[in-house]
């Protein structure tokens, strides 16, 4: 389900199309084209030069795409030196459009994103359709769905503004691909079945037989098997027997997905070999791991796992490279279903621990709140347009009552002069007086209607004002029922630990013994839980004391406390505070903040042998009397795939968190009560930090 390239990809599609009925002649053709522009290079100047580094680019694109991406960046460089705004942006687009198929995503998203802000300033409205196209399928590849759909978005726009349908159903195909990726296929089927109106109604076959595809696929998906098929095998006659490759890969990729979900596995896994082979001969790495997956799972259901697991391992040697994370998803998903029906059970939590990692990183509440907001968006624009609409229809009927009007008065004005009486001036002002009195009317009428609204408004306020009055209410509550209850737990549990204590020092038995520990131990985890949940309580409950903040004895504090809980032998501690480094703010907010990234920097030490652990604590003074406190470390890593989480209650970096996941959200509140912030980094050596800038109080 790859997406059109606009007018350039038209020409090039239909290049394509055109040389595989007559392929010797085409690509002698082009062979010869080549050369004739090769030699023309070798005698030509600078400014000459753009245009025929753009041409072999182009001609070489089906043939040898890496020369011709060399060919694009050459003029690119060109082009630059030129100092020419176009020249820039059409190289760069190419290039962007040859690093996306190579599989350089992430450069080709650089590129296309140096190049919208010099078409957005000097208007070059065609560019910059293919730029926010390239930018919105690049984004696709790369999961990031909800880029991709607002770059959709703003190409949709563009193009409904030219009113040009064929490109409008481009737009509105990629469109329906983003929500088919995201699983939302009613929505990705109203949008293809969009396309598809506009591509019947101006009558444009360019790219019908993958749009076709793209409807049945969503009907896969929605369980409609046998519409699906039909609608991929009208895509594949569309073409016939002049299909392109990519095409063909996509339909039997298509007819695979729907006889798999009707478990004929055997119909399915013959589709799925017969699009791996084309996608093997064009060397299309993303329809060889889509292919690679399917033919797993299939042979996990035959209990063939020797070759599900070289399927795997083939798709994922394929989706790495390109950076197809959603792929890797579903290969991570199918790698732990393996394990678990061969009972590896070890081997089946990693990979399902690493596909819950790249989910949450890829489909997660802040790409959920983002797609939501660019749909609003859209249709808020979409509203306005409406809107504008209406208005001009009625500015037309206004004009048409005012010439109705004029008329209207020129005929009285006739009937006078040929009346000559006062008669029918009488009737004529009777007739206006009754046109005022219907007038006076509906303004009264008008003015009700917006009393009844202002009353609405006043009612949803107080309804409004009342419900955050209630929740205020409810925040209250809880505080005190979380200070209430630990203190109340804390009591029988101190009593659990004592009694465990004296059982310890009477009870011989050695499975009495390790039953003993490990309850006093959990008693002492919860115990810290509780302690924790207290001080939460009171940080969002306390006010602030200020004064001034010794940093060298707050740390000194914090450190003598570490030791009396017990350092690792092997683990070096190092400290670095400039001279005259201080501040006025609340000491014990301060000291919660440092104990707790400390003790979380110690506790996720690294424990290899192979490795001289460390952490560095560095407090520095920064601008307008702020001071930053950097704790560095060379533990067992976080993953920066969604900081923001580890500072959520209940969110445990590793299985060596202790306190179920609240240090690092103590540290967070704490940090914001003193109108600071904190934050995570990863080094350039690859180490872990976590950063804390404190204000100072005047």
């Amino acid at each position: 389900m790859y997406q059109n390239f606009l007018n350039f990809s038209k020409s090039v599609s239909f290049v394509a199309i055109f040389c595989s009925s007559i392929s010797g002649i085409c690509i002698a053709q082009n062979q010869k084209s080549i050369d004739s522009l090769t030699i023309l290079l070798s005698t030509q100047s600078d400014i000459d030069r753009f245009e025929t580094l753009f041409a072999l680019s182009r001609n070489l694109i089906s043939t040898n795409i890496d020369l011709s991406l060399k060919y694009a960046e050459d003029a690119h460089e060109l082009a630059k030196a030129l100092g020419d705004s176009l020249k820039i942006v059409r190289s760069g687009r190419l290039s962007g459009i040859l690093l996306r198929r190579v599989g350089r995503q992430n450069e080709s998203i650089i590129i296309y994103e140096k190049m919208l802000p010099i078409a957005k300033r000097h208007k070059f409205n065609d560019e910059l359709k293919s730029i926010f196209n390239g930018l919105a399928v690049t984004n696709t590849f790369l999961a990031n769905y909800d880029k991709a759909l607002a770059y959709n978005f703003e190409s949709l726009v563009l193009r409904e503004k030219d009113g040009k349908l064929d490109e409008i159903s481009i737009a509105l195909n990629n469109i329906g691909l983003v929500y088919f990726k995201l699983g939302n296929y009613e929505n990705a089927l109203k949008y293809y079945e969009k396309a598809l109106d506009a591509k019947n109604t101006s009558n444009d076959k360019f790219d019908l037989d993958r749009l076709l595809i793209n409807i049945g696929l969503c009907y896969n998906q929605l369980k409609k098997f046998e519409e699906g098929r039909k609608y991929i095998k009208e895509g594949l006659a569309t073409c016939q027997d002049k299909c392109s490759n990519e095409i063909l890969e996509e339909g039997e990729f298509g007819i695979g997905i729907s006889y798999f979900k009707q478990n004929d596995f055997q119909n399915a896994e013959q589709s799925f070999l017969s699009s791996l082979t084309i996608a093997n001969k064009i060397n299309d790495s993303r329809w060889q791991a889509e292919n690679l997956i399917y033919l797993a799972r299939i042979n996990i259901n035959k209990k063939d796992f020797e070759n599900a697991t070289k399927n795997l391992e083939e798709a994922e040697s394929k989706a790495k490279p390109g950076e197809y994370s959603q792929l890797l998803m579903a290969i991570y998903k199918q790698y732990s279903s393996l394990f678990n029906t061969t009972g590896n059970y070890e081997k089946a939590s990693f990979y399902q621990q690493r596909y819950i990692q790249l989910k949450d990183s890829l489909i997660g509440e802040d790409l959920v709140k983002n797609i939501a907001k660019v749909q609003t968006n859209y249709e808020e624009r979409e509203n306005i347009a409406t809107i504008k609409s209406k208005q001009v229809i009625i500015d037309q009927q206004r004009d048409l009552n005012v010439a109705i009007a004029v008329i209207s008065f020129l005929a009285g004005l006739l009937i006078l002069v040929l009346q000559r009486g006062n008669r029918n001036i009488k009737r004529v002002n009777a007739k206006l007086s009754e046109a005022k009195e219907i007038i006076q009317q509906q303004n009264e009428a008008l003015g009700d209607k917006n009393k009844e609204l202002d009353i609405e408004v006043e009612r949803k306020t107080e309804d409004l004002a009342r419900a955050n009055q209630s929740l205020q209410q409810v925040n209250a509550e809880l505080d005190n029922f979380i200070y209430k209850t630990s203190h109340d737990i804390r009591g029988p549990l101190a009593s659990l630990k004592g009694i465990c204590n004296v059982a310890l020092l009477d009870v011989k038995d050695p499975l009495a013994l390790s039953y003993l520990s490990k309850l006093d131990v959990t008693a002492e985890r919860l115990n810290s839980i509780l302690t924790r949940l207290v001080i939460i309580n009171q940080i969002n409950n306390s006010k602030l004391s200020i004064e001034k903040i010794e940093f060298e004895k707050i740390l000194n504090d914090v450190l003598l406390l570490e030791k009396k809980k017990g350092l690792p032998l092997d683990l070096t501690i190092k400290k670095s505070i400039s001279p005259d480094t201080h501040i006025h703010s609340d000491r014990e907010l301060v000291r919660i903040v440092l104990e707790n990234l400390v003790d979380n920097a110690i506790k996720f030490y690294n424990d290899s042998s192979r490795v001289d652990s460390f952490v560095n604590i560095i407090i520095d003074p920064v601008d307008d009397g702020f001071v930053k406190v950097r704790i560095i470390d060379n533990g067992i890593g976080i993953s920066e795939s969604s900081p923001g989480k580890l500072f959520q209650m209940f969110s445990r970096a590793s299985e060596r968190s202790e306190t179920g996941g609240i240090g690092l959200y103590i540290t967070k509140i704490a940090t914001e009560k003193l109108g600071g912030k904190v934050g995570l980094l990863t080094t350039p050596e690859g180490y872990t930090e976590f950063y804390v800038v404190f204000p100072t109080y005047p």
